[in-house]
């Protein structure tokens, strides 16, 4: 199973609700005038909220006066990066992340986004040396976020065991943090570690809302474990809660 679709959404949540910062960590390379800067954060704001609505050319238009405002904010070039990876403009994306690494060099989200960016583009190496500078950040409010992403990243590299090494220190400092469950379960079935992988879907059944996607690695799991009144059941749950879903059509397809 592949955790592609965890990452983009993980990545679209975080980054939408959560851009504010303590301000640690800034560079000197310049500087705006307060005014300019609180204009932009609003202009920052607005761009968030269209975002979530899909007004992606309006968000935009925000996104271009906010760095007019502002050159030097660091949440209005992540933000600008995030817009053009959404529109698969990726030469501008990564300007705009590095810009905001640059400007922000010590501030976990802003290494952190740049990080996801990269792995998602599979430049794995650039993504580790970016983690580790997410993880540096003593300040970082959410650090089981990027080392979640980062365990994800070194799946998706082919690195299962510094992918559950990554996962499993997300879950230690965050129990129960779900977008880390989910993939931690998908590594271990990965590694043929069937039972464990049990043991960490189950947790994900019974903390979050069912989706595909994880309905369709736990048959998968209990299919490797035999069990098939397990299969059965997620069978049932994945054809009648998404039958339109991919892995719903992909079961199908196999029986």
């Amino acid at each position: 199973m592949s955790t592609r679709w965890f990452w983009l959404a993980l990545f679209a949540a975080l980054f939408l609700g959560g851009c504010a910062s303590d301000g640690l960590g800034g560079s000197m390379m310049g500087q705006s005038s307060d005014k300019a800067k609180k204009a932009a954060e609003l202009q920052v704001q607005l761009a968030q909220e269209y975002l979530k609505r899909g007004d992606l050319e309006v968000a935009r238009d925000k996104l271009i006066r906010a760095l007019e405002l502002d050159p030097y904010s660091a949440q209005a070039h992540t933000l600008s990066g995030f817009l053009n990876e959404t529109i698969k403009e990726y030469v501008q994306a990564e300007l705009h992340y590095r810009r905001a690494v640059e400007l922000r060099p010590k501030d976990g989200d802003m290494s952190n986004n740049y990080a996801s960016f990269l792995c998602k583009q599979a430049r794995y190496d650039e993504a580790e040396a970016m983690f580790q500078r997410a993880f540096a950040d003593p300040y970082y409010k959410t650090p089981e976020v990027a080392l979640t992403n980062a365990g994800i990243c070194a799946k998706d590299g082919g690195h299962l065991e510094q992918g559950e090494a990554y996962l499993r220190e997300a879950l230690d400092r965050s129990p129960n943090f779900g977008p880390a469950l989910l993939p931690m379960a998908s590594v271990l079935y990965a590694r043929k570690d069937f039972l464990r992988a049990r043991a960490f879907i189950e947790r994900y059944d019974a903390a979050n809302p069912a989706n595909p996607e994880a309905l369709y690695l736990g048959l998968q799991i209990e299919q490797a474990l035999g069990d098939e009144r397990s299969v059965e059941d997620y069978r049932r749950r994945l054809l009648s809660g998404f039958p339109r879903s991919r892995e719903a059509q992909s079961l199908e397809q196999r029986e």
